[in-house]
């Protein structure tokens, strides 16, 4: 039995596009980019690829079955988990009152 194919790109945002010409940060808002450390699923194309190349200094890419990817993509923290407020939250400027 072989093992099943890899179909789609998982793609992981490793460094900002910051001091870099427009064009790369407008790529990597294409392939669906805006954090660090973010990671998107992108189907196997020829589209994609040249995406990636143009970017492939500040990404890192595995090739995953789409099964992989989602599994990958739900292990991650959920957003907004770890801090939670609760009461008056204290640090912010001066009001006049």
């Amino acid at each position: 039995m072989s093992a099943p194919r890899a179909t789609h790109y998982l793609i992981t945002l490793l460094r900002s596009a910051r001091g870099l010409p427009p064009s790369s940060a407008a790529t990597l808002e294409a392939l669906g980019l805006h954090r660090i450390h973010q990671s998107v699923l992108q189907e196997h194309s020829a589209t994609a690829a040249g995406k990636i190349l143009r970017v492939k200094e500040l990404v890192s890419v595995r090739n995953v079955t789409l099964e992989e990817g989602a599994a990958f993509l739900e292990r991650r923290r959920p957003e907004g988990a770890g801090v939670a407020v609760k009461g008056r939250v204290y640090g912010g400027g001066k009001s006049r009152v």
